[in-house]
């Protein structure tokens, strides 16, 4: 009996076996085999990636010559940093305590800076001047756009961060700085000088504005220098001032504004729109995407609105602008902006350092991508440094006068 119900499991065990195989692929059982190799050999290199570290460590220190120039602590921050540049992300940065410092003191907004105040970003070997500011300490010691800065007090650039950089430009009001310059003219003609520029405590508001009387128009210009966070109380002071006159048209100068906070900008775009009009909207890796709307201002809504535009228009400055063009139909003057669309968050680490990383990217409300693509201006009118140097003359902002003759 007992032999009998044996036959009949390994028959039945037969019979279902090769049921099963008939209808499972012919290739089952290697495919499971590839896949647990596969599984296999990815837990072997999460455990084995950093060997390598491991094994210049200890061959480093046993057999190194100058032992004492072993440093791992500075050694270990200097490869995390290689690591993260591998990116390839400008914006998502390995800082030290030192630069994570400087960075967050950036972020809160005063408007007495002690430096020679000029935009800056950083090229092969080199720091390109992009923008400088009007009547600041880089203007008066004749620096100007697209101008490179090769060195800093007899110390070249080319192997620092931007960050490092700026910081040995930046501080004290009253002292001096010396910069090699390397400038290209028209006719590609190369020359290398130096100068020195002695930084000033300069007094910078968010926000400025005046009127312009233009053929017996009342034309509003309002100039934002930054957009932090008193930008949008600064604003509606402003505005405030503007209860006891009659204005026909906006010019809106965003030249230069590379700066940060969207809520902010949003805040900004809300006077010229009316309410729930979209503005710009946030798209994740992992979040819900958020879409970001105008408010209950719209006070210049009817108004005729001129915006000028640079190559350091970025950021919340190009939320602004694009906004502004989409919805409102303004117009944009001068030439294109920086292009940047990305977000970044910071993290912080217990010895100071911190991890400045890209996590969302941003569109406009016609909802195309736009992150490393400038916004195309309405009107193009090259600045003229010479004629600004020389005779304190804006060209651009002249002819966003005449669009109101």
């Amino acid at each position: 009996m007992k032999k009998i119900k044996i036959i009949l499991i390994f028959l039945f065990g037969v019979l279902i076996g090769g049921s099963i195989m008939r209808f499972w692929p012919s290739d089952f059982f290697d495919n499971i085999l590839k896949w647990k190799n596969e599984e296999q050999s990815e837990l072997d290199y999460f455990k084995n990636k950093y060997e390598r570290f491991e094994t210049l460590d200890e061959l480093l220190n046993f057999w190194y010559y100058d032992y004492e120039k072993i440093d791992e602590e500075d050694m270990i921050k200097w490869a995390i940093k290689a690591y993260i540049d591998a990116i390839k992300d400008p914006y998502t940065v390995y800082m030290d305590a030192e630069q994570n410092n400087g960075f967050l003191g950036s972020l809160e907004w005063e408007e007495n800076f002690e430096w020679i105040w000029a935009a800056v970003t950083k090229k092969e070997y080199y720091i390109q001047i992009e923008e400088v500011l009007k009547e600041s300490p880089a203007m008066k010691a004749g620096l100007r756009p697209l101008d490179r800065i090769i060195a800093i007090d007899t110390g070249y650039v080319e192997n620092e961060s931007l960050e490092e950089s700026v910081a040995r430009i930046k501080w004290p009001a009253g002292s001096n700085v010396s910069l090699i310059i390397e400038r290209y003219e028209k006719d590609d003609k190369r020359e290398v000088f130096e100068i020195t520029i002695i930084r000033e405590t300069i007094n910078i508001p968010s926000v400025e504005s005046e009127i312009f009387e233009i053929n017996t128009k009342k034309i509003w210009y309002i100039e934002i220098f930054l957009i932090g966070e008193e930008t949008e109380n600064i604003f509606k002071k402003e505005v405030n001032k503007l209860k006891s006159e009659w204005v026909e048209g906006i010019i809106l100068d965003l030249r230069g504004n590379g700066w940060w906070l969207m809520p902010v900008a949003v805040e900004v775009v809300s006077h010229f729109i009316t309410k729930w009009q979209l503005v710009v909207s946030a798209n994740y890796k992992w979040y819900q995407d958020e879409k970001y709307y105008s408010k209950w201002f719209a006070e210049f809504e009817w108004l005729k609105t001129i915006v000028l535009i640079d190559w350091m228009t970025a950021s919340a400055g190009e939320i602004i602008a694009i906004a502004l063009q989409e919805q409102a139909g303004a117009k944009l003057l001068w030439t294109n902006s920086f292009g940047k669309w990305t977000i970044q968050t910071l993290d912080e680490f217990r010895d100071g350092d911190s991890l400045k990383y890209t996590i969302w990217k941003r569109f406009p409300p016609s909802d195309k991508n736009i992150d490393n693509i400038w916004i195309k201006p309405d009107i193009i009118v090259e600045f003229d440094m010479e004629n600004y140097l020389e005779n304190n003359i804006d060209n651009q902002l002249e002819e966003a006068k005449n669009l109101f003759k």
